[in-house]
């Protein structure tokens, strides 16, 4: 994942710092970017340049369902990995997700592994 462009979308700050720091001891060379609101994020969506994305359901302003399907049906972000770590992740958001057709989920709380094995491709 050298070279690439995070985006973590959790309204916890603590856990957006969490996530950035596995990310970090995962891959080399990673820039990440956090964002605590769906509304922030569209704003950075938009300008694009994002490889990978993580998102929280249970998020203000917009929801992380909604926020995902913005993201896949705007032009410029058909190539990036949608992934979701919620704890909110019930049978309903679960067959939304699998219609959406991200790249992975995990459930909260997580563990290091869990993060390595979803950005891997092992989850």
């Amino acid at each position: 994942m050298e070279g690439k462009r995070v985006l973590i979308v959790d309204d916890d700050r603590d856990l957006c710092e969490i996530l950035t720091g596995h990310l970090i001891n995962i891959f080399d060379d990673i820039q990440v970017a956090c964002c605590y609101d769906g509304g922030k994020a569209l704003q950075e969506i938009n300008f694009g340049g994002f490889d990978y994305m993580i998102f929280d359901l249970n998020l203000p302003v917009v929801d992380g369902i909604e926020l995902i399907r913005k993201t896949v049906n705007k032009d410029g972000n058909n190539k990036a990995e949608i992934y979701v770590v919620s704890g909110n992740i019930d049978s309903e958001a679960q067959k939304s997700l699998d219609q959406l057709n991200i790249k992975g989920s995990i459930h909260k709380p997580f563990t290091y592994q869990d993060i390595y094995d979803m950005m891997k491709g092992k989850a």
